[in-house]
C-alpha cells in the first residue's frame, strides 16, 4: 500500500489524481493500492443523492461540484483531514459494505485513541459523537476498485456546514475534534489516522 501525503490542495486537482490511480488499478491489477491523504481549499461536493433542498445558502465564492460518489452534499475545507483509498476490493476480499464499515472503524478507532467517544447510526453512513457528526463517508466503486473516501473534521469553520444539509440530514449538527480537544494538532490527528488505517487494512 502506497500512502501519498499531500498538503492543502484544490479538490479538482486531487480528483484528477484519483482518476489516474483508479485507471492504473484497472490497467495494472498488480500495482499497489494507493491512499491519498490531504486537506482541501473550501469546496462543496454534491454526490448522487443530493437534492435541491439540501443546498440552503451556498456562498458564491465557494465552488459547488457534482461528483460521482455516493451520498449527498458535503463540505471540504481547511481543518478537515480527507482520505481517498484507491483499493482493489476483490484482492482484499472485501465487499463494498465491509469496506465502508472499515472506513468508519478507522475514524472511530482514531477518535478513541485521541480520547473522544464516537459511534455509528443505523441507516446513516459516517461517524457521530454526542456533539454531532464528525466523520463523513462517500465512495465510488467500479469493477471492485474504490475511489473517493472519508473526511474527518479536525478544526473546521462550522459556518460552512450551516449553509447546507450535510449528507441530506436534518437536525444533525456537525462538530470538529477541536470542540473536544482544542489544542490538538492536525499532524497528530493525521498520524493517528494513518496508524489506524494500516490496522484496518494490513498488507
Amino acid at each position: 500500500m502506497k500512502i501519498v501525503e499531500l498538503g492543502t490542495t484544490d479538490y479538482r486537482q486531487v480528483l484528477r489524481l484519483q482518476k489516474r490511480f483508479f485507471q492504473k488499478k484497472l490497467d495494472e491489477p498488480d500495482c499497489p493500492d494507493v491512499v491519498i491523504i490531504t486537506e482541501h481549499f473550501p469546496v462543496y461536493t454534491a454526490g448522487k443523492t443530493t437534492q435541491r433542498e439540501h443546498l440552503l445558502n451556498i456562498p458564491n465564492d465557494v465552488p459547488l461540484l457534482s461528483v460521482e460518489r455516493g451520498g449527498s452534499i458535503t463540505f471540504h475545507g481547511i481543518g478537515q483531514l480527507v482520505v481517498y483509498p484507491v483499493f482493489d476490493l476483490r484482492k482484499r476480499k472485501l465487499s463494498v459494505k465491509k469496506f465502508v464499515w472499515k472506513l468508519e472503524q478507522v475514524i472511530i478507532d482514531s477518535l478513541k485513541e485521541l480520547g473522544v467517544s464516537s459511534y455509528r447510526k443505523e441507516k446513516h453512513r459516517g461517524v457521530f459523537t454526542d456533539r454531532g457528526k464528525i466523520g463523513f463517508i462517500g465512495i465510488k466503486v467500479s469493477k471492485m476498485v474504490s475511489c473517493h473516501g472519508f473526511s474527518l473534521n479536525v478544526d473546521v469553520e462550522r459556518e460552512y456546514f450551516e449553509r447546507i444539509l450535510p449528507c441530506g440530514l436534518k437536525d444533525t449538527p456537525v462538530c470538529s475534534l477541536s470542540d473536544f480537544l482544542p489544542d490538538l494538532s492536525f499532524r497528530t490527528v493525521k498520524d493517528v489516522v494513518i496508524k489506524q488505517f494500516k490496522k484496518q487494512f494490513p498488507e
